[in-house]
């Protein structure tokens, strides 16, 4: 149809429709390796509004066409070229571009929630997001791909190259960005609220007023970029990059001193409201503080509010601790031997390398009618935490990840386990019995 490989200098020329739906029908062919099957060749193409929701477009060529407004969700795209593309406002989502070539590409203002870009190459793309007053930017470098205003919802980046990319205000939320690379990359104002982005690299960028609360910035390598006003409140991040001089300037989680609060009265106010059922006392709220190696061994926690904290590497064992709320908190390498967490909530908390040996997140009975409150960690990271002899009866682990964790022992009887990961986990005397395990990977 057009000559493949390069940009036009002339600009995308308009298609006969027919010729176009005869190239989708033997790409089609080619992809299913039928004979008469043949790439589809669709550079320098004027193609707006063009439908292709579901097709199976993998290698298929779209150098340098125009694809403004075109509808491409749930389209499986891998190994696709849309190098110097104009994807503007286009809808992506759920759509498979894995490793493929986006280089230059216009995502402005485009939708890509759930799309998955694993190891795709997005360098020089820009990904600004649209407001109502229309599709803002900060200005862009010719060339450089175009991301401003892009919707990434859940999006897998995995491994992806996001270099020379102009991203302002692209909003990332929940995506999936493990080992990203941004290469002076224009992250000004873009959202990354509870992305994962542990082992990214951020070489040469500008996240100044980025939003990185809730993110998951483990493992991260920051050099020469501008993080300042970016906001890493409830951000899940090793406590040594807090000090990076590229953060001296962002919003960070605050201490206890920081935030004028005396943690020994909230306490012993609490450890009253505990022992008086609410009469008197006062329940500990906290939320967003930074709490690294905490000494609460023993403590009275029970019912405890304490989401979004950082209690990296603290002692809580033996606490009592059992309706306590650990909503999104980081108790990495945090000793919980023996601890009563009876109808916790650990969703989005990371307990990655926690010590949890005999600690007893079984079901709370409450009242003359035995109701139960079953502990939940929905989505919660368990890499390589032990639980040996763990009560885990009833506890909904559904997508938790508990890789190489060690289970040995423990009872998770009637527990759910639906797409959780257990790669490398050990279940030798495990209680299995009445679980839920649809969809769970590495039994």
């Amino acid at each position: 149809m057009t000559t493949a490989g390069k940009v036009s200098p002339d600009g995308p020329t308009v298609p006969d429709s027919r010729s176009v739906a005869t190239a989708i029908k033997l790409h089609d062919r080619y992809v299913k390796r039928l004979p008469g099957g043949r790439r589809a060749q669709f550079a320098n193409l004027r193609l707006d509004g063009i439908n292709l929701s579901g097709r199976r477009l993998d290698e298929a060529d779209f150098t340098g066409s125009s694809l403004v407004d075109a509808k491409l969700d749930r389209a499986v795209m891998c190994f696709a070229t849309f190098f110097g593309a104009d994807l503007t406002r286009a809808r992506l989502d759920g759509a498979d571009l894995t490793r493929a070539d986006l280089r230059g590409a216009c995502f402005r203002g485009a939708s890509l929630s759930g799309a998955n870009l694993t190891q795709a190459d997005i360098r020089e793309a820009v990904l600004a997001r649209a407001s109502s007053s229309g599709l803002t930017g900060l200005g862009g470098s010719t060339g450089a791909a175009d991301l401003s205003g892009m919707s990434a919802h859940g999006a897998d980046f995995t491994s992806a190259r996001i270099g020379h990319s102009f991203a302002v205000r692209a909003d990332f939320t929940g995506a999936q960005m493990k080992g990203v690379a941004f290469q002076k990359a224009d992250l000004r104002t873009a959202v990354f609220r509870n992305a994962n982005l542990d082992g990214a690299q951020f070489v040469g960028c500008k996240a100044a007023e980025a939003d990185f609360r809730g993110a998951i910035l483990t493992n991260v390598f920051i050099d020469d970029s501008d993080f300042a006003g970016a906001d890493l409140t409830g951000a899940i991040i090793d406590i040594g990059l807090l000090d990076h001089p590229a953060l001296h300037n962002a919003t960070k989680p605050m201490t206890d001193l920081e935030a004028g609060l005396d943690l020994g009265v909230l306490l012993a106010e609490h450890k009253v409201w505990v022992d008086t059922n609410a009469a008197s006392g006062k329940r500990i709220v906290l939320t967003g503080l930074m709490l690294p190696k905490v000494a609460w061994s023993r403590r009275a926690l029970a019912a405890a509010s304490l989401r979004g904290m950082v209690l990296f590497a603290s002692d809580l064992s033996e606490a009592s601790m059992a309706l306590v709320d650990l909503t999104g908190s980081d108790l990495r390498q945090a000793n919980l031997r023996q601890v009563d967490m009876r109808g916790a909530t650990l969703n989005d908390g990371h307990f990655n390398e926690a010590d949890l040996r005999g600690a007893n997140l079984g079901p709370l009975s409450l009242g003359a009618q035995t109701r139960q409150i079953a502990a939940s960690g929905v989505g919660a990271s368990l890499v390589g935490a032990n639980l040996a002899g763990a009560i885990l009866t009833g506890m909904n682990l559904s997508t938790a990840d508990l890789r190489r964790a060690d289970l040995s022992g423990a009872d998770l009887s009637g527990a759910t386990l639906r797409g959780a990961m257990l790669e490398g986990a050990r279940l030798q005397g495990a209680t299995l019995a009445g679980a839920d395990l649809d969809g769970a990977r590495g039994l």
